[in-house]
């Protein structure tokens, strides 16, 4: 899989340790690169006391490479669903143009057309993967197979443009978009001193706007990463009596174990005060949760692999958003779960 599909979310800022080997097809007159992934996975709620057999993820990610004065593609056909902590046991969604229930459907989840009228230029026009947050949608490119409660409320795909000018090891882009709303975007993304940064801007007309830093590099053999994300309320959106902001914080690691093994772990600090975006404080329900979700992951190769998890959420009062198997609303969740899959 090209490390392209692995970097979505910030443009080929943040480096991950998730990288397979992408293979080419010949057509006439263009090369194209084939990518993606498939997983099978099982999740089991101790407190819900419900379980799932899913397939989180069978994706083909078909693209090509444009040079000076061309033009290019991407597109991802196939089923994303957007498992995540945010609640005890949601039905498993696709997150693309596509949308369902569990099974989640299939379709176009991304596609766009990229030209490139001069050297360090590109405009990018379609159903875009969004440059804000660390993780990604496919789950066979995180180090966990659910994501985490930073990334359920950030965007993931959407329609508009963007154009990106690249100069010197680092990427400046601006872009619109429709993103539940009218939208629109600015960021930077690039390394120095071996660390990889990037700032991402993202406001949606009468929604919210979103502030989003990510960091990433090496200690040793270690990968690590820190996702800060501060989100705040348009004036039209704002409600008298609840918060206007918030903001959440996501610290990853991932630890080698040998040759085949790593083991990546995350950790989450969400304070929602009583603004609910981020699903916790909407009516006062909670105000500040912690997650710890940890994925000793066993690679039979660079393209398959197996791998366990356990998830846990404690907010620091009930919410609605988690419940046990008799319906009422708790102040913890847990979830373990066991995935394997193939990236190509």
């Amino acid at each position: 899989m090209k490390k392209k599909l692995i970097t979505l979310a910030i443009a080929g800022a943040v480096a991950t340790p998730f990288v397979a080997q992408a293979g080419s097809l010949k057509v006439p007159n263009q090369d194209i690169t084939l990518s993606g992934g498939i997983t099978g996975a099982y999740l089991y709620n101790s407190d819900t006391k419900r379980d799932a057999f899913t397939v989180p993820d069978a994706l083909i990610d078909l693209a090509t490479e444009a040079k000076p004065g061309g033009m290019a593609f991407d597109l991802g056909i196939g089923t994303l669903a957007g498992n995540s902590l945010a609640s005890s046991f949601a039905p498993l969604t696709a997150i693309g143009s596509d949308t369902g229930g569990d099974p989640a459907s299939v379709g176009v989840q991304y596609g766009w057309v990229s030209v490139l009228p001069m050297d360090g230029l590109k405009v990018d026009a379609g159903i875009l993967a969004t440059n804000v947050g660390y993780e990604v949608v496919p789950s066979y490119s995180n180090g966990n197979i659910l994501r985490g409660l930073v990334w359920n409320y950030q965007p993931a795909y959407y329609t508009g443009a963007r154009a990106t000018y690249s100069t010197g090891g680092w990427n400046f882009y601006a872009e619109a978009n429709k993103n539940a709303g009218t939208g629109s975007a600015i960021g930077a993304n690039g390394s120095f001193g071996g660390l990889n940064a990037a700032l991402n801007v993202f406001s949606t007309v009468n929604v919210k706007s979103i502030v989003d830093i990510i960091l990433s590099g090496k200690v040793g053999s270690t990968t690590i990463a820190a996702n800060i994300d501060y989100q705040s309320k348009a004036e039209a959106a704002k409600t008298t009596g609840t918060d206007d902001n918030a903001y959440g914080i996501a610290l990853y690691a991932t630890l080698p174990m040998g040759d085949k093994a790593i083991l990546p772990v995350r950790l989450e600090y969400v304070s929602d005060g009583t603004s609910g975006l981020y699903g916790l404080g909407a009516a006062g329900a909670s105000n500040t949760a912690m997650t710890f979700t940890i994925t000793p992951t066993y690679n039979f190769s660079d393209s398959t692999f197996v791998r366990a998890e356990l998830a846990y959420v404690s907010t620091d009062k009930k919410t609605a958003a988690y419940q046990d198997d008799k319906g009422v609303n708790t102040d913890s969740n847990l979830i373990v779960g066991l995935q394997g899959g193939v990236r190509f």
